[in-house]
Parts: C-alpha cells; structure tokens; sequence
C-alpha cells in the first residue's frame, strides 16, 4: 500500500469536499484485458480502472481544480476506493456528479466497492435523448462527439503517453461539466429532464441486475448443445426427405449461436451475466448483449434450453409478464374506447376480435379462431397491410391466409376498435406531412422519436409511443422491485422485453410473486390509467 499517495489522495478530496462544490465531472481511463481504453459502449467487464479524474464546479461554474487519481494508486489492490471517495459521494449535500457514461462507469466503480452516488447525471443518457433517434446514435456514442458539437472543441487523444492520458483525462473531466450546462436548458426545453432524470436514477438497478446475471446448470446446457451437434451430423441434406433442409438450418443456426455459451460465459459461481442496454432501443426498451440472453428460444424452437436458466439452491425464480401490454396501451394512447371497455370488462380481447371475424358470440369461439384474431390484433396494431399481414401469421402463427382474406380480417379489426382506425388516420396524417417537414412522436414520459423531413416511418410512429410507453412503465417497475425484493433477500436477474425474472429464498416465493406483480401493476398504471393492468407471474425451478 503506498501509505503516502493514499494520504495525499485523501487530503486532496478531503480539501475538495469542504468546498460543498455544486457539481462534480468525473471521468475514468479504464482499460481493457489488451491494454487499450474502453470507449463507451465497450464492455467493461475484467478491465482495469488506470485513471480517475475529478473535476470541481462551484455554485455551477467551471473551476481549474482537477484531481488526478493515477495507475500507480489505483492499481494497488490494498487500495480502499470507496473509503477515499466516500466525503465527495456522500457529501452534504452531496455534489451532482457527471459521467461522461454513467453505466460503465458505476458498473467499474462497484466492481472497487465504490458505492453509487445519491446524485448523478450522464452524459451519453443526455446525448441519446437529445438526438430523438433521428442520428441514428443511440447509447454508445463517444464524449468526443458532445464536446465538438456543444462546446467547439476537441478533446486530446491521450493514447500515446501516461502524461497524455492524464492530459486528456483532466480535459474530459472539465468537459462534463460544460455539457451539464450546455445540455441541461435542451433537455428542459425538449420536455426531456423527466425522462432523462428517470433513466439516470435506473442506472444503478441496471449495474446491479448485471452484477448478479442468472444461475445456470452448465453441464445439461453443454449436453443439449452436443446433442444439436450429433443431430446435424446425422441429417443427411441431400436426400429427399421433407424438412430435413430447414430442419439443418434451424440447427446450424443454434450450433452458431449457443454452443459456447456455458463455456465462454458462465462463471465460476455458475451464473451467466449479461450486458444490459437501457437506452439502446429509440423505443427506451431495453436490449441485452455479451450474450444477449433476450434471443433465447423458447421450448418449441430449441427444448430445454432455457430450462438450463435456474434458481439458485434453496431459491425460486419468479418470472412475470405484462399480459397485452401493447393492446392495453395502444387503448389508453389511441384512445379506444371500445378496447378500453373489453379490458375494463375483464374479457379477451383475441375473442372479441374473432366474434366480428367469425360473425357468432365470444362464447362460441374456437382456438383455431382465437389465434386468428390473436395474429389479427398484433399485426394490424402497427399498421401492417394485407400482403405483410399475410406472411407474418403464416411465420408467426402458423395460418394460411390469402390476400383477400388478410385485407377481410383487416376490416374487422378495425371495425371492432374504431378508436385504433382513427389513431392510424391520424398517423397517417402526419406521414403526409413528414413529406416536407420534420415530426416526432412522443411517449408518456415524454421520450422523443424524431423523423427527418423524407423519412417518415408510419409503422415506427405508432410502435415508438406504444412501445416506449410500456417500456417506461416496466423501468418504473424495475427501479421499485429493487429495493422491494430486498426486503425479503430477494433480487432481480435478468429482463427480457417485458419479462422480469427475480430469484428469492424458497420460503418467500409466494411474497416474492405477490411482491413483483403488485408492483408491475401499480408501475405501469403510473402512466396507464384507463384500463386495468395485468400481471401473469408463476413460481418456477427454471425459466422454461
């Protein structure tokens, strides 16, 4: 331990603290495995912190005191991080810290024991927002981009030398501070600081989801995936035989994708983590990576794959799903009156959309008509025709349907819920207009999809606020399941759409699932108050 720069170090932030600054831009060279610096959206895990630097903002203006925490410090394994950090974390009150990106950057702090600041902004969260999808940037878009675009400069490389790095490190600490004040009134005047105060404060249930990833019994996946293996030698492609062809595919394509898996990703404690992405979607749903555990199939596409995802010993899984959530909101947004009231009645709506196709009562619907109507109901929701409609229940659902059979079904859907016809009139309106002039949807929260002048998407326009919506409601979710769980030694380990799965001591599932569906529902109805909100959670060994 190098007794001395530890105390310099504690001094100088001890120094700093009583200063009360306003703000605090903090920037991190951290490295990966091959010695090279991460990028923001680089994956962080198993790299090294080299370089911390702390840039001090009093009464909100930028100040020339930079603290520069160096390799030689922070590589020294006896070094307590948190305890050095803490007066500046947990001041009173406690200063806004600026992350040029503030998931890697806690997710690398917590791996040193450096607990998350009370208070803290981002700007990669405030750069993608602000860009309202129209760039094309979305959560991994560099700091050095920012910084010309805002403040007219260029940050220094700092790859060649320590010297430079330090250089480049102390610059881009400055810098945050800036952008909070560049980005701040844009934010507010876009009617964004909601949504962007929102995904900040999820960041710290994102990094502690990922820390925890989900058990998985390594040995049976290793078996199914050498099974697919001998499967595959066997298949003889050239021969007559129907199915065999896509039958390889099928299997080519899970040998591709999940043979390594267990071994390349699971960990020595048998838990799998992924790489969350809460903002890489225009729609705010989140996207997974490093595996992206989201594609996992399901039992008829590849068995018993996700039944290798399990509970720990003595603990159960709950696994919860919004039921219809993009009907139940597209209802609230559109707004619908008659689909509100099938919701506000308890019924299906899958059969009340097959009782017009079919011309008889809900009552009297078969199963074959109900998938119909399910198709029905999902396809047509965003705006598929006819021809597009035709393909994706064959693919999706199995159903064989004509062109003019699809165009029927399509009438009747929108004759069951004339509020969803309007609202796409009204979409298609603005299509008209997207011709010569810029448009943007908006979610509840107040997310922004903007669309360029000539490049106006009619399905996107209706997907973004219904997706984006029951997006924001399930973050909600996320953010108070958190502590919730905790409660009873439970925690959240992984979401995949608008699935949460949570593991709990075997002796509190049945609080765990009563935990976890009340709190999804009264999340969601936060934003989405005119129809009832439904929540399907079982108690389960594995995620099958």
């Amino acid at each position: 331990m190098q007794v001395a720069e530890v105390e310099r170090g504690r001094a100088a932030i001890a120094g700093i603290a009583q200063r009360r600054p306003k703000a605090l831009g903090v920037a991190l060279d951290v490295r990966g495995r091959d010695g090279a610096r991460l990028r923001s959206g680089d994956d962080p895990r198993g790299a090294q912190l080299e370089g911390l630097a702390i840039a001090v903002g009093l009464d909100g203006d930028r100040d020339d005191a930079v603290l520069l925490l160096e390799r030689a410090l922070l590589c020294d394994p006896a070094l307590d991080l948190g305890g050095l950090l803490a007066p500046l974390w947990q001041g009173q009150p406690a200063p806004y810290l600026v992350f040029a990106d503030a998931h890697r950057a806690l997710g690398v702090l917590a791996a040193r024991g450096v607990s998350a600041p009370t208070r803290f902004g981002c700007a990669t969260a405030a750069s993608t927002l602000l860009g309202e999808g129209a760039d094309r940037r979305r959560d991994h878009r560099p700091i050095d981009r920012s910084v010309r675009e805002l403040l007219g400069r260029e940050l220094p490389d700092g790859l060649l030398t320590v010297s430079s790095t330090s250089v480049r490190l102390a610059c881009e600490a400055e810098a945050l501070l800036e952008l909070l004040r560049a980005m701040t009134p844009m934010l507010r005047d876009r009617g964004l600081a909601r949504v962007y105060s929102f995904e900040c404060s999820l960041i710290p249930a994102v990094v502690a989801m990922e820390a925890v990833g989900i058990r998985v019994d390594a040995p049976r996946f290793e078996r199914i995936a050498s099974g697919w293996v001998r499967e595959r030698a066997e298949l003889d492609v050239d021969a007559e035989v129907e199915g065999v062809v896509e039958r390889a595919a099928r299997l080519d394509k899970l040998i591709s994708t999940y043979r390594y898996w267990a071994r390349d990703y699971v960990g020595q404690d048998q838990r799998m983590r992924c790489r969350l992405h809460p903002l890489a979607a225009d729609s705010g749903r989140f996207s997974c990576s490093e595996p992206n555990l989201q594609q996992v199939p399901a039992e008829h596409t590849a068995p018993g794959l996700r039944a290798c995802f399990v509970a720990a010993p003595e603990h159960k899984l709950i696994i919860a799903d919004y039921a219809q959530i993009e009907l139940r909101v597209a209802a609230h947004l559109a707004p619908c009156e008659a689909m509100r009231a099938v919701f506000r009645a308890g019924r299906d709506p899958h059969r009340a959309t097959a009782a017009n196709l079919a011309g008889k009562p809900e009552h009297e619907i078969d199963s074959h008509e109900r998938k119909l109507a399910k198709a029905v109901n999902f396809g047509f929701l965003f705006g598929m025709g006819a021809r597009r409609f035709a393909q994706y229940a064959r693919d999706s659902y199995g159903l064989e349907l004509d062109e003019r059979e699809a165009a029927a079904a399509r009438e009747a859907f929108f004759r069951t819920f004339p509020g969803i016809a309007a609202w796409h009139r009204r979409i298609g309106a603005m299509s008209r207009a997207g011709e010569r002039e810029d448009i943007t949807v908006v979610t509840a929260m107040g997310r922004r999809r903007t669309f360029l002048a000539g490049h106006f998407s009619f399905n996107t326009a209706l997907n973004i606020p219904v997706q984006g919506t029951a997006a924001e409601g399930f973050k909600i979710a996320m953010l108070k399941l958190e502590p919730a769980l905790a409660q009873i030694g439970g925690r959240g380990v992984l979401v995949v759409h608008d699935e949460y799965i949570a593991e709990v001591p075997a002796a509190q599932a049945e609080r765990g699932r009563e935990i976890v569906e009340q709190v999804m529902i009264a999340a969601m109805a936060e934003l989405v108050d005119s129809v009832p909100i439904v929540v399907e959670a079982e108690i389960a060994d594995h995620w099958g």
